[in-house]
């Protein structure tokens, strides 16, 4: 007999993605005690997971939701929306736009545009909110977690994106237990565990204003991130604060170390081909969670308001100001959306549905194929989701889906101890010379490699 708690199993299974809902586990029948469920750093997985001490197979398991043990799609847009998304690519559409704050000190400080922060604080002003959940960003990177912010000051703390794990959930008990009205920002997967527990949870539905949800592509651990950083002479262990998106958009990675050098490191632009090499090793290969690789939710599609980076030329080139994509995908996030435009919290301009789609990538294609996904996984013996996609999306299916997904599975399968890292980045160059680009590219690829090129 197993004698895992099943949130142990979920973790054993490598389902978790860290969000920390299932810290608000509950009794499953009345007057019956539910499990006390902590959340905590785990160095062999090295990410934060829930384990449920002094549990037996004889005690009660408890209700609980995880996200990353099961992402039901079609349920949770009938849920929220009512119904299926007649854009199975973006999900529930109401608007398209771009959009920056009007701040230039909070557009700077942000990871694109500021809208996030911008929003929040237009509903502070507004009294709209008591409260906003968000992940504290400004923190030495072990550190980092959820908080409940009450006031549009504190908002200088929680802005950025974290691609290291962090505790999102540290502070949901609070949230939880309150009266308060409140905005939520996280990621697609902490938006849709917000819905899951909303669905029985009617106090949490009538207190929930907004949810903004963030686009992701996946956590990667802490050692992962230290692979890119060590060859610029310092490591997540040295550091106080850090920055990935510092200064003119898209963003260096500024680093306070623990002894108060300030260091910054270049990610994609101003990089050198070999070095953004080594930067896709460290956060889109090898060290990203295997559940974030079996994932059908890019672009936060349970969210009123999603947002994310428009990677295309016509941001790039308008001397570093950031911008963001911006979905609205309620009516009442459209109304919030409009609202701080008429208030002059943020500032927008058009952007069409195609050039969403092509500034998010082959990423969001894979990311809707997660089906693929769990296929190639279930055959190199991960054990996927349970995942329910939109339907139409099956029709659209091709060899290239399952080529990405063996590329990228087959990464999380490979050890990472030093003397195979050695193996990293000749592999890294075959595939960006042979998979990712079309073959009319890779002469041009091979001549920027030896050149050693900027991005």
């Amino acid at each position: 007999m197993d004698r895992r708690h099943p949130l142990e199993q979920i973790v054993a299974d490598q389902q978790c993605m860290g969000c920390g809902f299932c810290t608000l586990i509950r009794s499953a029948q009345p007057g019956q005690r539910a499990p006390d469920v902590v959340f905590e750093y785990d160095a062999g997985l090295d990410f934060f997971v829930p384990t449920v001490p002094g549990w037996t197979p004889q005690d009660p398991i408890g209700e609980f939701v995880c996200p990353g043990a099961s992402m039901d799609m079609v349920a949770l847009s009938e849920q929220r929306f009512g119904k299926q998304p007649a854009d199975e690519m973006l999900g529930e559409v109401v608007e398209i736009r771009a959009a920056y704050s009007t701040n230039a000190e909070e557009r700077a400080r942000s990871a694109s545009g500021g809208v996030v922060p911008a929003i929040l604080r237009h509903l502070f002003a507004a009294k709209a909110v008591d409260a906003a959940y968000c992940l504290r960003s400004e923190t030495p990177p072990t550190e980092a977690a959820g908080a409940l912010v009450h006031h549009a000051s504190q908002l200088t703390s929680f802005h950025g994106s974290v691609y290291h794990p962090a505790r999102f959930g540290a502070s949901l008990k609070d949230l939880a237990g309150s009266n308060e009205r409140f905005a939520f920002v996280g990621l697609p997967c902490e938006i849709a565990g917000l819905e899951m527990l909303k669905a029985s949870d009617p106090s949490l539905r009538e207190r929930h204003v907004v949810s903004i949800g963030l686009f992701c592509g996946g956590i990667n651990s802490f050692r992962g991130i230290d692979y890119y950083l060590a060859r610029f002479g310092f490591t997540l262990k040295d550091v106080a604060e850090i920055d990935y998106r510092y200064g003119a958009w898209p963003g260096r990675i500024g680093a306070r170390l623990k002894q108060g050098e300030w260091r910054e490191v270049a990610r994609i632009a101003g990089n050198s081909r070999w070095n953004i090499l080594r930067y896709v090793i460290a956060f889109q290969g090898y060290w990203m969670l295997p559940r974030c690789r079996i994932c059908p939710d890019q672009i936060s599609d349970f969210a009123d308001i999603a947002v994310g980076d428009p990677h295309l030329p016509r941001f790039r080139h308008r001397g570093g100001q950031g911008f963001s994509a911006v979905v609205t995908r309620t009516p009442r996030g459209e109304e919030i959306v409009r609202a701080a435009i008429a208030a002059a919290a943020i500032s927008d301009e058009p952007l069409t549905r195609a050039e969403l789609i092509q500034s998010q990538g082959y990423t969001l294609d894979n990311r809707r194929h997660a089906k693929v996904y769990a296929r190639v996984a279930r055959a190199l013996g991960f054990k996927p989701p349970r995942l329910t996609t939109y339907a139409g999306l099956d029709s659209t299916t091709g060899p290239r889906h399952y080529r990405y997904a063996i590329v990228d599975l087959l990464k999380l399968r490979i050890p990472r101890n030093r003397l195979v890292r050695a193996f990293y980045l000749p592999w890294q160059i075959f595939e960006y010379l042979f998979i990712t680009f079309a073959p009319t590219m890779i002469g041009k690829r091979i001549a920027k490699l030896l050149r050693n090129e900027t991005g």
